[in-house]
């Protein structure tokens, strides 16, 4: 009965040790998982955060062409900047000077930038990069870095210029809201309003992108149109989208109007996307 007992204690004994040792294994392996999906994070960010830092900020008088040179900040001695040519530098509100991107050379070390992309009080400031497809940016960073944070990137069918009726652009989704992962706050009618304007910079012009629609679209079903075959066509594409949208809008969509299409993932049903939508007033 003794040995029975005993032999019943080390079969307990090492079923614990078992149990035991699949705890410990299990709980580092998460913490290796864990310690890599933060330091990927850390990793995109502190590349993001240096590449936005590099891009200048500049005064501009409003309704002046962007400027084509640099044109030196005013310092604390009393000297004024020449902007545009200009002598004198009208009393400009810091807020509203305008990010300078030097596109001709950052395209020598990101190649295939095309613009830049900017949500205020958020982590939503980036380049947009486009190439012939549509997969290499989804897991590459600007400068061709293999990484799972990929590009925000426009759509190669899109012309580089956003001079098509809808030009789509793609970011992962992230819980840490860099990339896209902010554009989820558009569910809500409260950020929507304190937000209503992304801007967006190219080589050729300076966009407001006023949003006034933010939906959920089945990618297994349906996508984003880019051209649309006359204005009525392309008006009825508005109205859906509006009648879809999270929030409300009093934003006017005309015929002339071009718009831009913000794509990210979403979890709510397999193959959900997230789409911010906005137009473009050049400024």
């Amino acid at each position: 009965m003794q040995k029975i007992t005993k032999t019943k204690r080390k079969k307990k004994a090492l079923l614990l040790n078992v149990l035991l040792g699949v705890f410990i294994t299990a709980f580092l392996v998460f913490g290796g998982w864990l310690g890599y999906e933060l330091y990927m994070d850390w990793q995109s960010q502190s590349y993001y955060t240096a590449l936005s830092a590099s891009i200048e900020t500049r005064p501009r008088v409003p309704g002046q062409p962007r400027p084509s040179v640099p044109a030196a900040r005013p310092d604390n001695t009393g000297e004024e900047a020449e902007v545009n040519g200009a002598d004198e530098l009208e009393e400009h509100e810091e807020d509203d000077w305008l990010p300078y991107v030097d596109f001709e050379a950052l395209d020598e070390v990101y190649p295939g930038i095309v613009g830049w992309i900017k949500l205020y009080n958020s982590a939503l400031d980036y380049p947009i990069m486009q190439t012939t497809n549509n997969h290499y940016f989804l897991g590459h960073l600007p400068d061709g870095t293999r990484h799972r944070s990929g590009s925000v990137f426009l759509d190669y069918r899109n012309s580089p210029d956003f001079s098509d009726k809808n030009s789509l652009l793609y970011g992962h989704e992230s819980r840490t809201e860099d990339m896209f992962g902010a554009l989820k706050n558009y569910r809500r009618q409260s950020f929507y309003e304190e937000n209503p304007v992304m801007y967006i910079h190219t080589p050729e012009a300076d966009f407001e992108l006023v949003v006034f629609a933010a939906y959920l679209v089945d990618s297994g079903i349906e996508s984003p149109t880019i051209n649309f075959r006359d204005d009525e066509h392309f008006l009825e594409y508005i109205d859906r989208v509006r009648r879809r949208s999270f929030f409300q809008s009093d934003v006017v969509i005309t015929a002339e109007d071009r718009i831009v299409s913000l794509c990210t993932c979403a979890y709510d049903y397999t193959n959900a996307r997230f789409i911010v939508v906005g137009k473009l007033v050049e400024f």
